[in-house]
């Protein structure tokens, strides 16, 4: 994110504020007390229900729902039941840029553990102390303004100036806001020791550079912040999105090399803003498909990151350089061969292999030169069953005349693999579908690096195209970067080039003789995949 100066919210701007959170939550007084009883009781169990009724500003006067990410997380902090032994709790809510980290971590469940009775105390801290205040000034905000939740839970601020970031209501639980830099010792008021805190978007440009600073912040984190909660029952949640692979957020996760450990114990939401299972919005509830598709195209390389916690790859030896755009559809009926290739994984869990499946078309162009096409892109961690039904449903969009030779690479669990393709094909011919035909590949291959490391001086010569279209494909994206990523001693994914190493050999297979001279004629327009 950019490196903005933050600076303390002006009276007039905090006044408004007050003035929409006083206006969007009027009391109904010709309510029955049945009806204000029913309110209050489903509220304290349905996080999502006290959102949306009790802070209507945060979600366009209640007219858009909480996203399931948002609700797990809450129950995780507030409903859950911990072991005596282990009453703590470090909640990481990795989510992407615009999808509510700050109105919930810092705002939404705070206030609902002050209706639940749960809260003692918070701590909140921000960039720096006026980042911290902006963010709690909201909650005094609510405290003083929000005539429903007064009405319903009570009367709850007592002293406090907003500016200050440190106020108390009349239960004598503080709140605290702090800077990354600063500490936030003595924060106990009377006998209330804190039990929750929040540390929110605490990285920048600037400061994810500096390891030795990072460092230090993670430290403060686990140390000052995390130890002035109550040992009793303390949670602290950190929010934000994976700007640099070794942000502060990252070393809080603990993951910053690939295959490195999470931290022991604790709740990580990470959220992508395209679910990588299901392809659609992770809050579908509040964004389509084509609007968060469109500030990703915007912005390029830069969406990767705010939506995908995604830095951008330079590879050591396959670099952005390589890869040509090209538009392909038009070409659809002149590729001498088109192989679809799938190296998939046994497992399915946030540490296993990708399934990757790479579309590759062969195309002798009129001057002899021999192309290869990258027409579309699976790459995920997802159900061998997921992988199968996108292959179908690519076969049930091509126009007449064109087929995909779908492989896939031998495995020693192919029994697995062809069972789920037994179980798809039996689903695809009861609903009167053509059945999916996956050919296995048994060629004797060299070792993976070799392989792939042999495919550079391809790219090097401009033989390689990938699809316009698809620039912006999450799928297509992550498949690149694994390619990207192959270097001396790497430790990244592979499935993805990998993938394509087995197309290239069976597509050239297919390539004409040298003296071959294609003729081309009018190309009929088509859909596009």
């Amino acid at each position: 994110m950019a490196n903005k100066v933050i600076e303390r919210r002006t009276y007039d701007d905090w006044k408004l504020f007050c003035e929409q959170v006083q206006d969007s939550t009027a009391v109904n007084i010709s309510e029955t007390a049945e009806a204000q009883t029913a309110r209050k009781k489903r509220a304290l169990k349905d996080y999502a229900f006290f959102f949306n009724t009790y802070l209507p500003v945060f979600s366009d006067n209640g007219k858009t729902e909480c996203a399931d990410f948002h609700i797990n997380l809450a129950n995780e902090v507030e409903l859950k039941k911990r072991p005596e032994s282990d009453p703590n709790k470090i909640a990481i809510a990795e989510w992407p840029r615009e999808h509510a980290k700050s109105v919930h971590v810092t705002i939404g469940i705070p206030m609902w553990k002050i209706a639940r009775k749960t809260l003692t105390g918070m701590l909140l801290m921000g960039k720096n102390e006026d980042d911290a205040a902006n963010l709690l000034s909201d909650i005094q905000a609510q405290l003083q303004f929000n005539a429903l939740f007064i009405h319903d839970f009570g009367d709850q601020f007592n002293f406090g100036d907003w500016q200050d970031g440190d106020f108390t209501t009349k239960e004598g639980i503080r709140f605290l806001a702090f800077g990354r830099d600063q500490s936030p010792r003595g924060a106990r008021k009377g006998q209330l020791r804190p039990n929750y805190g929040a540390v929110d978007d605490v990285d920048d440009d600037v400061i994810v550079n500096n390891q030795k600073r990072v460092k230090k912040i993670v430290a403060r984190i686990l140390g000052a912040m995390f130890f002035g909660l109550d040992t009793r029952g303390g949670t602290l949640v950190v929010a934000g999105n994976r700007i640099h692979a070794q942000s502060i957020l990252a070393h809080m996760v603990g993951d910053i090399k690939p295959g490195a450990p999470k931290r022991e114990g604790i709740y990580h939401s990470k959220i992508y803003a395209i679910d990588p299972k299901t392809g659609r919005p992770a809050w579908w509830q509040r964004y389509t498909l084509a609007m968060i598709m469109s500030k990703v195209k915007a912005a390029g390389v830069f969406g990767r990151t705010e939506f995908f916690h995604e830095n951008h790859v330079e590879g050591e030896i396959f670099k952005d350089a390589m890869l040509h755009w090209i538009k392909m559809w038009h070409l659809i009926r002149l590729y001498t061969m088109i192989i679809g290739y799938f190296d998939p994984s046994f497992e399915n869990n946030p540490t296993s292999d990708f399934k990757a499946v790479r579309v590759w078309g062969g195309l002798n162009t009129s001057s002899g030169d021999w192309q290869r096409h990258c027409l579309k892109s699976f790459v995920r961690r997802a159900p061998i069953i997921d992988a199968f039904a996108w292959m179908s449903a690519i076969n049930d969009k091509l126009p007449p005349g064109v087929a995909i030779l779908w492989y896939m690479e031998k495995q020693f669990t192919n029994k697995l693999f062809m069972d789920a393709l037994s179980a798809h094909n039996k689903e695809r011919i009861a609903n009167g579908k053509k059945q999916l035909v996956v050919l296995l590949d048994e060629t004797q291959k060299d070792p993976k690096y070799i392989r792939m490391v042999q495919m550079q001086p391809s790219y090097l010569n401009g033989e390689n195209y990938y699809n316009l279209d698809e620039m912006y494909n999450p799928d297509m994206i992550e498949g690149n970067n694994q390619l990207k990523g192959i270097e001396p001693g790497y430790q990244t994914p592979d499935d993805a080039p990998d993938a394509d190493q087995g197309a290239w050999n069976l597509l050239d297979q297919h390539k004409p003789s040298a003296n071959f001279r294609p003729i081309i004629g009018r190309v009929q327009k088509q859909n596009r995949l």
